[in-house]
């Protein structure tokens, strides 16, 4: 073996790089286990010196999630009795729907249970299942083992706290997790299509409305506040014509006051649209299609939650359109879901025509973007 020697000027230099080595191991570690310190400390002060990108989650974008998963998560469809369970199950996974709402229920609540427990289970995430149990002549659970009172029956912001809870402990108990009510729209006339879904009390209606919207949230239930902006108060039905609101604008901002109250008070999460029509604002759609009527709610009511229209199949909408091009011209008005309550046959057309109006450039992909992370935003704390 050849015998070599090293130079005292190389072996010095060796040590040296050597503990240098050493020392910025020793560095890397600690600065490591402060990092850790910092991240897992139970002091929140603490975590505000952790920087930033330590901190960061990396965010989905829209061109990371699939297009069909983004819009299918914009459907409610409905549920009847008369439906196979496992065509709603079928439905709910293959399109990946993002709702499900109950059109009537059975008297067996383990049958509700299964339905629900079911269609969670293959879910592409938390479902919204959700109900019309406004109490009164709208409840969808008929039983006197549900509370039945009626908006028109309360009159104190403690009562409608408390009705609110209660149903909500009762609904959860079957694996429902949204109800559209409270009712918002103002009718004082017995003769109105709304006279019995309403409170009594006009100028109440933001104060009790609030105070259901409390009471179902505090009782894990999204409570969905309706019809905005409101229906006329006349005999004027939405399911079976298009009633209009002839107002002026001026009239028209004190016809809605009960929206920007309730919403001021930052509790309301998801709001649901009127099919009526409002020609001082807009002469060619009504609300749940009008972009000048959904630009109003965002910017002059200032809400910045979730829209949903009512449903699709209401000649209201479908007798001048087909469920596909409403619910184009609905999420291209601003809208974020579309309810196919009544015909939810009408789903994988419905989806598939949303989905090309986004190839052909008719609907903008950032649109469809904006209202799936709106509705991502609410089934994350479910």
């Amino acid at each position: 073996m050849e015998n070599v020697s090293m130079s005292p000027t190389g072996g010095f230099f060796d040590i040296i790089g050597a503990m240098i080595k050493k020392v910025l191991l020793l560095v890397i570690i600690f600065v490591a286990a402060v990092a850790a310190f910092l991240l897992y400390s139970p002091e929140s002060e603490y975590i505000n010196l952790v920087p930033d990108i330590i901190q960061q989650v990396t965010a989905p974008t829209y061109e990371s999630v699939p297009l069909a998963e983004q819009v299918g998560q914009l459907f409610a469809i409905g549920h009847w009795p008369h439906i196979e369970t496992d065509t709603t199950t079928d439905r709910v996974r293959d399109l990946y729907i993002g709702s499900v709402i109950l059109m009537a229920a059975p008297e067996d609540e383990q049958e509700i249970k299964t339905w629900t427990a079911t269609w969670q289970a293959v879910a592409l995430s938390p479902l919204i299942i959700s109900i019309d149990q406004e109490g009164g002549i709208v409840s969808r659970l008929k039983s006197s083992n549900y509370i039945q009172t009626a908006q028109t029956e309360i009159i104190s912001t403690d009562q409608a706290y408390a009705v609110a809870f209660k149903r909500a402990q009762e609904l959860t108990t079957l694996g429902i997790n949204a109800n559209y009510a409270p009712v918002l729209d103002q009718s004082v006339l017995p003769t109105s299509f709304m006279y019995q879904r309403v409170f009594r009390d006009p100028d109440m209606i933001a104060k009790l409305g609030d105070a259901m919207v409390r009471g179902y949230q505090d009782g894990d239930v999204v409570a969905v506040p309706k019809h905005f902006p409101g229906h006329p108060d006349t005999s004027d039905d939405s399911h079976i014509t298009l009633p209009t609101l002839d107002l002026s604008l001026a009239e028209y901002n004190d016809h809605t006051i009960q929206f920007t109250d309730i919403v001021a008070q930052g509790n309301t999460q998801i709001l649901m649209t009127a099919h009526v029509a409002i020609p001082a604002l807009d002469p060619n759609f009504p609300a749940t299609l009008s972009p000048i009527v959904i630009a109003d709610l965002r910017n002059r009511v200032g809400y910045n939650g979730v829209i949903i229209t009512d449903d699709l199949a209401m000649q209201a909408i479908s007798d001048r359109w087909s469920p596909e091009e409403a619910a184009v011209l609905a999420l291209r008005a601003g809208v974020d879901m579309i309810m196919l309550a009544a015909e939810p046959e009408h789903a994988s057309s419905t989806v598939a025509a949303v989905i090309q109006a986004v190839e052909t450039g008719e609907l903008s992909r950032q649109r469809v973007w904006e209202a799936y992370s709106r509705v991502m935003s609410i089934k994350a704390n479910l």
